[in-house]
C-alpha cells in the first residue's frame, strides 16, 4: 500500500504483515452497528479507489495524488467529526472489521491532527489486545516519521532509486528488542518478507550499500 508523504515527497510504504490477531465481540454484536457500518463503506470507497491506480508508477503516484485530494480529505473530515462524537471507535462499539477499517482511515488521513488524537486510545486498544502488533507499529511509525522523527519499529520504508529504504529509526541497535517487546518479528525477517512481496531490493538502515 503506497501513501503519500507531503513533507518529503517521498511514498511511504506501510506494510503489515500477515499476522493479524483474530479478536472478536464474544456475542456478534456492537454497541454502534450505524458506526460499524460507516467505515465499512468508507473503507470500501477507500480500497476500490486504490485498487484502479493501474501503470506506471508516475500514473500509479497521479491517481494516489487525486484520491487524496477527493476521497481521503472528506474522510479526514468524516474521521474527526466521528471522533468528536462517539470517541475512538473501540472493538465493544464497532467490531474488530470495523475497527481496522478505522485504523486504515487513519493511515491514510491528509494530515496528523486525527492521528495525534487517536494515539493515546490506540494504545489502550494495543495493551487490550484489540490491535495487532503489526497495524500498531505501522501506525506509530508513521505519525513519528510524518513528523521528521525517527521511528520506533521499522515499519516505514521509502522508495529510493527504486530501492526500499528503511526510514530513519531510533536506537538501531536496540530496534529487534523493540520490535520482540511489540510482539513483532526480527527486522530482517520483516525486510525478506517485503523482498518476497514486492520482488525489490530492501536495505536496512546502517546497512546500504
Amino acid at each position: 500500500m503506497f501513501v503519500l508523504n507531503a513533507r518529503s515527497r517521498l511514498f511511504t510504504i506501510l506494510v503489515g504483515l500477515a499476522l493479524s490477531i483474530a479478536v472478536t465481540n464474544a456475542h456478534g454484536q456492537w454497541s454502534q452497528p450505524e458506526l460499524r457500518a460507516e467505515l465499512l463503506e468508507m473503507r470500501r470507497v477507500d480500497q476500490d479507489a486504490r485498487l484502479k491506480c493501474l501503470g506506471s508508477a508516475e500514473e500509479q503516484m497521479k491517481c494516489f495524488r487525486e484520491i487524496a485530494e477527493k476521497i481521503d480529505a472528506p474522510h479526514t473530515k468524516r474521521l474527526n467529526e466521528i471522533f468528536d462524537k462517539h470517541g475512538f471507535p473501540s472493538l465493544a462499539k464497532v467490531g474488530d472489521d470495523g475497527l481496522r477499517a478505522f485504523m486504515l482511515l487513519v493511515q491514510h488521513a491528509v494530515s496528523d491532527e486525527i492521528r495525534e488524537r487517536v494515539k493515546e486510545p490506540m494504545r489502550l486498544a494495543f495493551e487490550r489486545k484489540e490491535i495487532s502488533p503489526d497495524r500498531y507499529a505501522a501506525f506509530i511509525d508513521r505519525l513519528l516519521v510524518n513528523q521528521g522523527k525517527p521511528q520506533i519499529y521499522g515499519s516505514n520504508f521509502e522508495i529510493r532509486d527504486g530501492r526500499m529504504v528503511m526510514s530513519p529509526v531510533e536506537d538501531p541497535p536496540e530496534l529487534n528488542n523493540r520490535r520482540r517487546a511489540a510482539g513483532l518479528p526480527p527486522i530482517e525477517e520483516y525486510a525478506e518478507m517485503l523482498r518476497e512481496l514486492y520482488k525489490i531490493e530492501v536495505v536496512l538502515r546502517g546497512k546500504e550499500n
